[in-house]
């Protein structure tokens, strides 16, 4: 597992990595310290000012938290909430589970909603393809990418009803910087999913730069014309796998910014000279 960096913000949602409280989701709150060499930060498993309780955890052991990580520790928090098992919780026992719970709830739901109504002008424009049975995975990498500044072609959210499919689709993929292919054992049996990737690759081997974007989501069979490319490998761990990705976006948009910048300048060229 690829060690990550600890949060960078001064308050906000996080997840423990380490410790006695792995796994867990808290409000960060960063320790005053003018000498800058902090190494704990305050964390409550509540929502900013609802629970008294909190506790100084290495910043080392915090992350800020996927919308998997979010995902699976909600599912956690309602197993551990509605268990009849022979620990069931009772009274005040269930008090800190619940104002986790709601933390975890409004962090997603905050998320999601900025997700959907939002979108940077800067990052990188993404198609994302996929097989529809990969749906709940996709959704939650299109938050992710999203909030981390990138433009997302999804089509729940981009068709509207009555518009046409394929002509919505071919739209996205003219505009998309690069395409994301989440690879699954049911993507690799798609012909849509597969019509997608290769009419963006076809486009990579003519402009000799990297468009496609190969996600690996489970154990598959790779497509031929992919096998020789690096994938983002999210088979074992969400987080490895959107650092990743993350990583590999920032810097190839750099050059997508750089061609297309030198594109713009030899037309200037051209035109003057045509002038």
């Amino acid at each position: 597992m690829a060690k990550r960096k600890p949060p960078t913000l001064l308050y906000g949602p996080v997840y423990v990595t380490a410790g006695p409280h792995k796994g867990r989701i808290g409000f960060y709150d960063a320790e005053d310290d003018e000498s800058h060499k902090i190494e704990h930060g305050i964390v409550y498993f509540a929502d900013f000012g609802i629970s008294p309780y909190y506790y100084s955890i290495r910043l080392s052991f915090l992350v800020e938290p996927t919308t998997d990580a979010l995902m699976r520790r909600r599912e956690e928090l309602h197993g551990i909430l509605t268990s009849y098992r022979d620990d069931y919780l009772e009274g005040k026992d269930r008090v800190p589970y619940l104002e986790e719970l709601h933390l975890v709830e409004g962090v997603l739901a905050e998320r999601m909603f900025t997700a959907r109504l939002t979108a940077s002008s800067t990052g990188a424009q993404i198609f994302l393809s996929y097989s529809s049975r990969d749906k709940q995975f996709v959704r939650w990498l299109a938050v992710d990418l999203r909030n981390l500044g990138h433009r997302v072609w999804l089509d729940e959210w981009e068709i509207l009803v009555g518009e046409s499919i394929p002509r919505r689709i071919a739209h996205g993929l003219d505009q998309s910087d690069f395409v994301a292919v989440v690879l699954s054992k049911h993507a690799v049996e798609s012909h849509w999913v597969e019509n997608e990737w290769q009419a963006k690759y076809w486009e990579e081997i003519e402009r000799k730069r990297v468009l496609v974007l190969p996600i690996l989501k489970d154990d598959c069979r790779v497509p031929t014309l992919l096998r020789a490319k690096k994938y983002a490998d999210f088979r074992h761990d969400y987080a490895d796998g959107f650092e990743a990705l993350g990583v590999s976006l920032t810097r190839l948009r750099g050059k997508t910014v750089s061609a297309k910048a030198n594109q713009s300048l030899n037309r200037t060229r051209r035109k003057r000279r045509a002038g």
